[in-house]
């Protein structure tokens, strides 16, 4: 139904604007005819190509307890009409530009938008605008939706992403489920954000993590307590004269594999890139893991394992299955930053936790090794995209093994970005959050000196290059025996995690009576969306945030999509239907939770 929306007329609101004459000649000065014909005009032009993202989440059999729950409402959700690729019954809107305003009633007069994001950075047109339509009226139509209006002042590209993020901290982030970007003029931050426009979107559905994974994370960093070792007062300065060589498994690998043996720096090996060095018997000086399953050491097993690697530094993280430790005589352990068992142990013991060390084993490595003191870096093989589809890893691999499991995997690519040796390459979500890890690290040791060899992403910070040039200090592994000798056993650090996982328990208790007295599709989504918010805003209890959040987002955005795509007359039927089985799936996550609690006891 479309909503009448009021023209305002009230100028004692924004003492910008005089008058009509004024606003007249403002209008005149930017647009030169009768903005309200433009305006309109602009809608009905945008509507014929809507610049909009729909994402939803892929069906997959798993124990994943969120992934249980996404599974069976969309179930629910096919049998009452959903089609994911269909118009949406209900979206969010951004608006780049308030101008002179015609254009947002318009636009919510053509759909059902329920949260509009109004970004604005001319505080002339921003009066003009406010002078001209009533965002009151518009804002109480936002929220009679079930949503809100926001209208943010942006100078810069980060401000935006600051400001999207305090939003969507605020709302869900079931927003970005489908989302539309209006632009209703050009200027430099505008094209910036509307060029960007999927890779922020991807960059606010990623890494959420999940429950399950901080289980594992507790399970995990107990077996390996023993073998975690106090390495900080050991001396590795004389890293600082060596330049490292990242060698991740991307496509451009196979470009310089053959030149490594001569290189006469640090060879670090990145989780499978590992099997591609030692085919071509390159013997790396360090290997990095961080996987916290154990398929992924069952499928890596032969080649960790490798006689060659008897002198090799395993760096890993706190998180990884224990075998994958074992496998190395000499190892260093980091504790890995945002994870339940390092911030446990951090309230108790002084550690630094490792920052910038996900999504991938090249952000783990190059964060690691900056930690100990490396300032010279060269990166092979850490694409972060591919050209071609096909062409994803090193040929050398066991992605390209039909007799491997790793041969089974595809990539997708899901949008452009500049290219470091060519114009362009395709890229993943992962890929590119774990890019902008690098970029992030760069940026905030700025010391740093990066050269960038590989065939792959652009980089910012790092410089281009097609030549793996020369350490001009050779190195060994005889270095790394002194440093090694020094480093001690952490057998004092002990911990607990029963009160932190009771807590858990405790607050799912709460949201399943809050389920329970749902009445409405916007009451659930209100719930959860609140509860989500009151977990990352409570800085108390960073833990339970780490545990429960990202299932629960994943939850969320999965109602968001499936609501947005069927039927306004079948929502109340999915309300209905998924109420009792978001109740079951909160009580079997609290269950799992329990039998963690039981395998609890102090180390």
């Amino acid at each position: 139904m479309k909503a009448s929306f009021q023209i305002s007329q009230n100028k004692s609101h924004f003492p910008q604007i005089q008058d009509k004459l004024h606003a007249k000649s403002i209008e005149l000065e930017f647009y030169g005819i009768d903005p309200k014909v433009q305006c309109i005009e602009q809608v009905e032009l945008f509507f014929n190509r809507p610049t909009h993202l729909s994402l939803n989440l892929s069906i997959a059999e798993t124990q994943y307890y969120h992934q249980q729950f996404i599974n069976k409402s969309h179930d629910i959700a096919s049998a009452l009409g959903f089609k994911p690729n269909s118009k949406p019954t209900s979206s969010t809107l951004v608006v780049l530009g308030l101008g002179a305003g015609y254009h947002v009633p318009a636009l919510l007069n053509k759909l059902n938008y329920i949260d509009v994001i109004i970004i604005e950075q001319d505080q002339k047109l921003e009066a003009l605008g406010r002078f001209n339509i009533d965002l009151e009226t518009i804002k109480n139509e936002c929220k009679a939706r079930g949503g809100n209006l926001k209208l943010f002042k942006c100078k810069s590209y980060s401000d935006f992403l600051d400001s999207l993020a305090s939003y969507s901290s605020e709302r869900s982030c079931g927003i970005f489920s489908d989302i539309s970007l209006f632009r209703h003029y050009n200027c430099q931050l505008f094209e910036k954000i509307y060029d960007s426009f999927k890779e922020w979107r991807n960059s606010f559905v990623s890494l959420w993590g999940f429950m399950e994974d901080e289980m594992i994370s507790l399970k995990h960093s107990y077996q390996n307590i023993k073998s975690l070792k106090n390495f900080k007062k050991s001396d590795f300065s004389f890293l600082e004269s060596h330049k490292a060589l990242i060698v991740g498994n991307g496509p451009s690998l196979d470009l310089i594999i053959d030149d490594i043996n001569k290189f006469n720096g640090i060879i670090v090996s990145c989780g499978t890139s590992l099997s591609s060095l030692l085919k071509k018997d390159i013997v790396p000086h360090i290997h990095v893991e961080m996987e916290r399953s154990k398929d992924g050491y069952y499928i890596k097993e032969n080649y960790l394992n490798s006689p060659l690697l008897k002198n090799t530094l395993l760096i890993t993280l706190n998180t990884v299955y224990h075998k994958t430790l074992r496998a190395f005589k000499n190892r260093l352990v980091f504790f890995k930053a945002n994870d339940i068992t390092t911030e446990i142990i951090t309230k108790e013991h002084a550690i630094t936790p490792l920052y910038y060390s996900n999504p991938t084993v090249t952000n783990t490595a190059m964060s690691a090794l900056v930690s100990l003191g490396v300032k010279k870096f060269v990166l092979s093989g850490c694409d972060y995209g591919f050209v071609d589809e096909k062409l994803h890893h090193c040929k050398h691999s066991q992605y390209y093994n039909e007799r491997d499991d790793l041969s089974r995997c595809r990539f997708t690519g899901q949008h452009y970005v500049q290219g470091n040796q060519t114009e362009r390459v395709l890229t993943t979500r992962i890929f590119n959050e774990s890019r902008k890890a690098v970029e992030s690290l760069i940026h905030v040791n700025p010391e740093l000196s990066v050269e960038n060899i590989s065939n792959g992403a652009l980089i910012n910070g790092a410089i281009p290059t097609k030549e793996l040039k020369q350490n001009s200090i050779p190195f060994s592994f005889s270095l790394f025996e002194n440093s090694l000798k020094a480093v001690n056993n952490l057998n004092h650090i002990s911990f607990t995690f029963k009160k932190n996982l009771d807590r858990c328990r405790e607050i799912l208790n709460f949201l399943i009576k809050d389920l329970k007295k749902t009445r409405t599709l916007n009451e659930l989504k209100s719930v959860l969306s609140n509860f989500i918010s009151d977990l990352e805003s409570n800085s108390n209890e960073r833990e339970v945030m780490l545990v429960l959040s990202g299932s629960f987002k994943y939850i969320i955005f999965g109602v968001f999509n499936h609501t947005n795509h069927i039927p306004e007359d079948k929502k109340e039927d999915y309300f209905l239907n998924i109420k009792p089985i978001l109740c079951e799936i909160v009580t079997k996550i609290k269950t799992e939770i329990l039998s963690i609690v039981r395998t609890d006891r102090e180390i």
